[in-house]
């Protein structure tokens, strides 16, 4: 019924009563039956409901004499505020709706709002926003919801009484006073119980972290102020403890039994949680067969349980400098959905038979049991693959692995012809001692036997994202689309201005032509030790990878139909690919599941793309604060860097350990202006003009944990990146500048 009555609001421009609605919907149903029925009683009261709940919801809105309408109709908007520190921001709707051709469109609708029209929301409100019709500024209209459940914050006392002063810089005006006693100085969230007037509120602590000078505590603490929770609700902890710790003859009811089959896995030495496996033989036709076998985690959490809303919520499991927040709990994860050697396993497989020109003749899809022989480590197979070490206990499965490698390079070349695009950045890896504190650094990269394994599951991905694209079934797609032209245009810019400009293409071609944006990058690839910076900065020209299920295909891999489909122990997307699977490839009633996860999906596929935004900001928040922490031991050290950007503000310089820090022009001597044309510092005084690229000897001049920053000084320039075509656009730039600050010294006078 809920599907007919968003038809008729979806046609209705103008507000219309119930009685109205009652009508349309029978007209409706009219069409589908091929007969008029009138609406009963309890459908009546259905559609009623419906509507309540969407008015409760803000779907519809309800005018002052009993009409209703849709919110899309409407110059209203819910959304979250995202406030600054000035008091203004910036309201952020999801626009959900079915378009002319019956697609269902997820569209982000940002509107900014002046600190006026605030109507004293916070940063992280949820609320009603008038987006403003006829030239009328924006305004807040209503606070629907205050997200205020988790106030972090350091406990400070006056007088006898306690408080919580909140860290973040936009709640820093609320006053939160909490009953009873509390310790000074502990770190704690809050969740706000009551508020007695504007900004006052009554809190409770309801958590409480250790002191900031423990390692795997810090972490936390920059997690949870990310919005990541390492904790697991009571009820999901009893639903992990009533788990089975190994497969029953029960659970392989109608499952196919791989479990004769050579499968093993392959990952980093230290992982505990193996959600992937894989197989491969060769046919008689000369053909490969191919499986990709994942650990079925939906069998044993099923839709809607305690430990599913938990992982609903969490997205993804964290991996921030070197602390891992899982997803599932670590008995689930590490133990019976984890595809450990020696022992049976349920899992989905995914089996294909592949030509040796790497094409997926044929597949099929099927819940089963594995037994994997072996735990493989990423660097013995880079060994056994690229130098011939072999490992005793590799020596039976030599000739599978070479196979496997000899098809996962075709495979990459036909992704690489097709136009895929590869950056292949190294990593900054952070080293710790015995006491979990950082020691040094290394740098990161893919090997053979990790770009094996990335073969495999991209071609598992795209396999499965076909299967059910072809069967006309719902799947939460990942999609990625098309850069951003203007940006794009500005990096090639870049390009140019330090002396590595890239010939072949313009931006708009760029942005049209897969080859020619996979040609930027393997250009960047070539450009030394710039090379990574250049490629962080492509990236950013780059849209940003989502889930949705709208198919708009993945440019970066140059891919129609791609999900996610083999980490769900790792990644919620991946789990809701399973219950699809599940539901409408093997259910008895595949079309009803499908309209139900038409439905579903939006709403997880905007879950899980917020929160893997804040895993990556969270990723880097702790990367900054581990780098300052240990750069903040070697003030007055001296290193080598390159500068790999520049502004008004200063240098930003990355060393040769891949740490980056900054330069301010506050704290350089003389005068300086940023010519964003050259993408160059001048001095105005006499001193070094700087350039990116430009090589440096810099001291360590400060470094804070708590702000994450650190502050060098210049000793030196070893090397200079100097163009010759800048020199007259920087030398217009320096007479401009300096009679700018002439006539402002003499008018200040």
């Amino acid at each position: 019924m809920r599907e007919y009555v968003e038809r008729v609001f979806r046609k209705e421009k103008k507000p219309i009563d119930i009685d109205r609605i009652y009508l349309k919907v029978s007209h409706l149903l009219e069409s589908e039956r091929d007969d008029f029925t009138k609406l009963s009683k309890e459908e009546k009261e259905e559609i009623r409901s419906i509507i309540e709940d969407g008015v409760k919801n803000y779907r519809y809105i309800k005018t002052p004499n009993d009409r209703y309408i849709s919110i899309l109709k409407t110059s209203f908007r819910k959304g979250r505020f995202h406030g600054n520190r000035s008091g203004a921001g910036m309201v952020i709707s999801t626009i959900s709706y079915i378009d002319r051709d019956g697609n269902h469109v997820v569209k982000e609708q940002k509107t900014s709002i002046l600190r006026d029209n605030c109507s004293g929301a916070i940063d992280g409100d949820l609320v009603l926003v008038d987006i403003g019709r006829n030239g009328e500024k924006p305004k807040i209209e209503k606070i629907i919801n205050r997200n205020l459940e988790n106030v972090m914050g350091e406990v400070i006392r006056i007088g006898t009484n306690y408080f919580v002063k909140p860290i973040d810089k936009k709640k820093q005006f609320l006053t939160i006073a909490l009953e009873g006693e509390a310790i000074e100085g502990q770190r704690v969230a809050v969740s706000l119980k009551k508020q007695t007037s504007d900004d006052f509120y009554i809190g409770e602590i309801t958590r409480v972290f250790n002191h900031k000078d423990d390692p795997d505590e810090d972490i936390l603490w920059e997690a949870f102020k990310c919005g990541i929770d390492d904790q697991f609700s009571k009820e999901s902890l009893t639903q992990v403890d009533n788990l089975p710790q190994s497969v029953r003859d029960m659970d392989k009811v109608g499952r196919e039994d791989l479990t004769d089959w050579e499968i093993f896995t392959i990952d980093g030495e230290d992982t505990k949680d193996i959600d992937d496996a894989l197989s491969c033989k060769k046919l008689p036709n000369g053909n490969y067969l191919v499986g990709v076998h994942i650990a079925d985690v939906d069998y044993y959490v099923p839709e809607g349980s305690p430990l599913d809303m938990d992982a609903f919520k969490k997205g993804t499991s964290n991996y921030l400098a070197g602390k891992v927040i899982p997803m599932f709990p670590h008995k689930l994860s590490n133990g019976i959905c984890s595809l450990n050697p020696y022992v049976e396993r349920l899992t989905m497989s995914c089996i294909m038979e592949v030509s040796p020109k790497g094409k997926v003749v044929r597949h099929r899809i099927v819940p089963s049991v594995i037994r994997s022989r072996l735990k493989m480590s990423y660097t013995k197979v880079n060994q056994l693959l690229k130098d011939g070490i072999i490992d005793p206990e590799y020596e039976e499965h030599k000739d599978t692995l070479i196979m496997l490698n000899k098809l996962a390079l075709i495979l990459r070349k036909n992704r690489l012809r097709n136009g895929a695009i590869e950056f292949n950045r190294p990593e900054l890896k952070l080293l710790f001692d015995e006491n979990g504190e950082v020691s040094g650094f290394d740098v990161r990269r893919q090997d053979v036997g990790e770009n094996l394994i990335e073969e495999f599951m991209l071609l598992a991905n795209e396999t499965v994202d076909k299967h059910l694209s072809d069967l006309g079934y719902p799947c939460l797609h990942r999609v990625h689309g098309k850069p951003n032209e203007e940006r794009l245009d500005r990096f090639l810019q870049m390009l140019s201005a330090i002396n590595l400009p890239y010939m072949n293409y313009n931006a708009e071609e760029c942005c049209a032509v897969p080859k020619a944006l996979q040609g930027l990058a393997e250009h960047i690839k070539n450009t030394g030790r710039l090379s990574n910076m250049l490629s962080t900065n492509m990236v950013r020209c780059m849209s940003r990878a989502r889930y949705s299920p709208i198919n708009i295909g993945h440019n970066g891999l140059a891919k129609k139909n791609y999900c996610h489909f083999t980490s769900p122990i790792r990644r919620y997307p991946d789990l809701t690919v399973h219950r699809i699977l599940k539901t409408c490839c093997f259910g008895k009633h595949p079309r009803v599941e499908a309209r139900k996860w038409e439905a579903k999906l939006p709403e997880i596929g905007n879950q899980s793309s917020k929160m893997e935004r804040i895993e990556d900001d969270a990723e880097q928040q702790t990367l900054a604060m581990r780098c300052s922490e240990f750069m903040a031991k070697h003030i007055g050290d001296i290193y080598e860097g390159t500068i790999i950007g520049l502004s008004d503000r200063g240098i930003q310089v990355q060393l040769d350990n891949m740490v980056e820090g900054r330069i301010r022009t506050r704290d350089m001597k003389g005068d300086y202006v940023y010519n964003p044309v050259t993408f160059t510092l001048l001095s105005l005084d006499g001193g070094e003009d700087y350039y990116i690229g430009d090589r440096l000897l810099v001291k360590v001049k400060d470094a804070s944990k708590e702000e994450k920053t650190i502050d060098f000084s210049v000793e030196k320039k070893l090397d200079e990146n100097k163009t010759i075509h800048s020199k007259r656009h920087n030398q217009l730039m320096k007479t401009r500048a300096k009679k700018e600050r002439f006539n402002r010294a003499f008018f200040n006078q």
